[in-house]
């Protein structure tokens, strides 16, 4: 491999590396998670997903909770947090009398979709493998009488 060509290389690599971490990772993260969570709260809305009495499942309240909890109290948060973000930083910064706790606030609260979403992640990922095992007992098949000759 010739000189010019690895330096092209590491150039690329470097200049995909500063803007992924320096403007995406931390200029547009967290606003497309903002967006990702008023399109959920949205949805959840039209679809009535908040509505006990549309819940068709063995364990309605259950059901009501996760989605309570999992799809409106966090996606509602991060929601919320953008939209009073500045007031609540105006406030602190009125009630500490300094200007660096308003830009504080407003780091705290812009970069909440990130610490918000990946709590609302593990949660999803920590209750899986109960899914999963109400899926398997769901199954018809484990009910039947199963009767296996081999001739």
């Amino acid at each position: 491999m010739n000189d010019k060509k690895f330096i092209d290389q590491m150039l690329s690599a470097l200049l995909h590396f500063l803007y992924n971490f320096f403007v995406y990772f931390i200029f547009i993260v967290p606003f497309d998670l903002w967006k990702k969570a008023t399109i959920r709260l949205a949805a959840q809305k039209d679809k009535g997903g908040l509505n006990v009495s549309k819940i068709i499942s063995i364990w309605p309240f259950l059901t009501f909770l996760k989605s309570f909890i999992l799809e409106f109290l966090i996606d509602g948060t991060i929601f919320i947090l953008y939209l009073f973000g500045i007031v609540i930083a105006v406030i602190a910064w009125i009630s500490s009398g300094e200007f660096m706790t308003f830009l504080e606030v407003l780091a705290i609260i812009y970069f909440s979709p990130l610490l918000l979403s990946l709590i609302r992640d593990l949660i999803q990922l920590s209750i899986l493998p109960i899914k999963k095992f109400l899926s398997w007992a769901r199954k018809p098949a484990q009910y039947m009488d199963l009767e296996i000759k081999n001739k």
